[in-house]
């Protein structure tokens, strides 16, 4: 199945001490669509992605991921760069179900992001497992590398 996401430019992510949160971003900027969002730090010319999620609307969901102390603790504790926040609207094919398409963008970007090194956490606040395997001995070097 090929699944279509239209991401928008990114948002820098403010403080919002006054608004008694750790972060908070322009609402006017985020997208009230249906796709996937990730907040993450911009370094160099490198990204580091530090949450993904879904949201059946990515601008209520985001309001709410705003009070999420844990997520948003992960977020500030992160290596230094500037803290941004990516969206992706889905662009459902005929036929395609956003209840059964969300979850799997969803899954195959913690994967992609979890396979790259980032440091992500899961939408309770615990960081995923990532499992790390090191061969040696005879083996066919282009089929399982050092």
């Amino acid at each position: 199945m090929r699944l279509q996401l239209e991401w928008t430019r990114q948002i820098s992510l403010r403080s919002a001490v006054r608004q008694n949160l750790i972060y908070s971003v322009d609402q006017d900027k985020l997208p009230s669509a249906a796709g996937v969002y990730v907040l993450g730090r911009c370094y160099g010319g490198g990204f580091e992605a530090l949450y993904v999620g879904k949201a059946n609307d990515i601008r209520g969901r985001l309001r709410g991921q705003f009070k999420n102390l844990p997520l948003m603790m992960h977020v500030k504790k992160a290596k230094n760069g500037k803290r941004v926040v990516l969206t992706g609207c889905f662009q459902p094919k005929p036929g395609q179900k956003l209840a059964k398409c969300l979850p799997i963008v969803e899954r195959a970007l913690i994967r992609y992001f979890l396979s790259e090194g980032h440091d992500l956490v899961n939408k309770q606040g615990t960081r995923l497992r990532r499992h790390e395997i090191a061969s040696s001995g005879k083996h066919p070097n282009a089929l399982f590398p050092n």
